[in-house]
């Protein structure tokens, strides 16, 4: 696996996730902030994205994700 992950705390108390693709210079962000979820991608050191939705639809899109859909 080329990847890293982190789990960390800010001093703020937010939850905080960082994965990095080590073979494409790649890294993705996800922030906990308050009831909102803050996604952050990042690509060759250059921020691309930021897409922020509700704390209840991140949680039903994993749920979703990870049943057995077959």
């Amino acid at each position: 696996m080329n990847y890293d992950y982190k789990h960390k705390e800010k001093k703020n108390g937010n939850s905080f996730v960082s994965v990095r693709d080590k073979g494409e210079n790649a890294l993705l962000e996800v922030e906990k902030k308050g009831n909102q979820i803050e996604l952050v991608t990042y690509w060759q050191n250059d921020k691309t994205t930021k897409f922020k939705l509700p704390l209840e639809l991140f949680e039903k899109m994993y749920k979703d994700m990870i049943q057995d859909h077959d």
